[in-house]
């Protein structure tokens, strides 16, 4: 039987793999991390490739308006909920350790167990996975945006080189297992004021569409399968940015906490994860992890999730 901090060693390595990916590039790059990106973007002369990148700006910022489930045009409702691509990756896909876009295009295509992954394919995973739909065409104008506002996004970025700041920050392993018990307090403490009790975010007024606080869980949160549906991703991203106003540099959240409200979040009911799910969803930008072979295994670190409905533990020994 695998002991739980077997089970801790799995679900943080791909924390720690990507921690020690930063450090490598902090050594071996002086390109610094992109900023003023939507000034320079303003300031593209008119044209045609101009239009496609700031298009994939707004499918960005308001995705669920162009290809959600509420979308203008219902034959564009590629989007099976109402998040927008920033939900998770903050300020437009620019936020240092939000995920954000800035060595996307510079890192695609990978090889992930023998299959090249390509950008198209990274960006469907999004689609299937964290917006719950289907994939767009990837000769729609939609994919062509997506793909030009990310390649300038990462545009001063080198080929195969990841800026300081991609992807999540590393986070240390946690004193104790993940407790969603614990996370329920911190979660009321930090969190609930923004998410409601509920967990279902803040709606935009109609007639817009989308939210101006996402849901984390249930029928319009991200699937099973998503990136964010796994602990030691999750704990990363929440300890790195959350509260909202909160960076890397000034975390108000403890390691522990942050661990403990992720497997709050996540012991939540949401949509099933895909029966088959895609390679690339399992990747943050450059880090592959293995899907597991049974479509109805829990993803990694899932298991570290406890079931509220049990009772509590005894209490520890001194």
């Amino acid at each position: 039987m695998r002991t739980v901090a077997w089970e801790l060693c799995i679900a943080l390595a791909a924390v720690a793999g990507v921690g020690a990916g930063y450090l490598l590039t902090e050594g071996g790059t002086t390109v610094r991390y992109p900023s003023n990106v939507p000034q320079k973007i303003d300031a593209l002369d008119p044209g045609p490739k101009t239009d496609l990148i700031r298009y994939g700006r707004d499918l960005v910022e308001d995705t669920p308006r162009f290809i959600g489930k509420s979308a203008q045009n219902p034959a564009m409702a590629f989007g099976g909920n109402n998040l927008s691509c920033q939900s998770c990756h903050l300020n437009a896909g620019l936020k240092p350790f939000a995920a954000p876009f800035v060595s996307t295009a510079a890192t695609f295509p990978m090889l992930v167990d023998n299959k090249v992954i390509t950008l198209p394919d990274r960006i469907n995973s999004c689609m299937r996975l964290g917006l719950n739909g289907k994939p767009l065409p990837e000769d729609s104008r939609e994919m062509l945006a997506l793909i030009a506002y990310l390649e300038f996004v990462g545009k001063d970025t080198p080929e195969g080189v990841r800026l300081p700041g991609s992807g999540l920050m590393p986070i240390a392993v946690p004193r104790d297992v993940p407790s969603a018990r614990r996370g329920e307090t911190v979660y009321a403490q930090h969190c609930l004021s923004c998410h409601g009790q509920d967990g279902q975010g803040a709606p935009r007024l109609p007639p817009e569409v989308g939210y101006y606080v996402p849901p984390l869980w249930g029928e319009d949160s991200f699937n099973g399968g998503a990136g964010m549906g796994q602990i030691a991703y999750a704990a990363s991203y929440i300890r790195a940015n959350m509260p909202i106003g909160v960076d890397h540099e000034n975390p108000v959240l403890s390691v522990q906490d942050a661990w403990d409200v992720a497997a709050y979040m996540i012991v939540h009911p949401r949509p099933m994860a895909p029966a088959r799910q895609p390679v690339a969803p399992m990747i943050i930008e450059e880090l592959p992890i293995p899907a597991p072979a049974d479509a109805n295994a829990a993803l990694p670190g899932q298991e570290l999730v406890p079931d509220l409905t049990a009772p509590p533990p005894p209490p520890r020994a001194p």
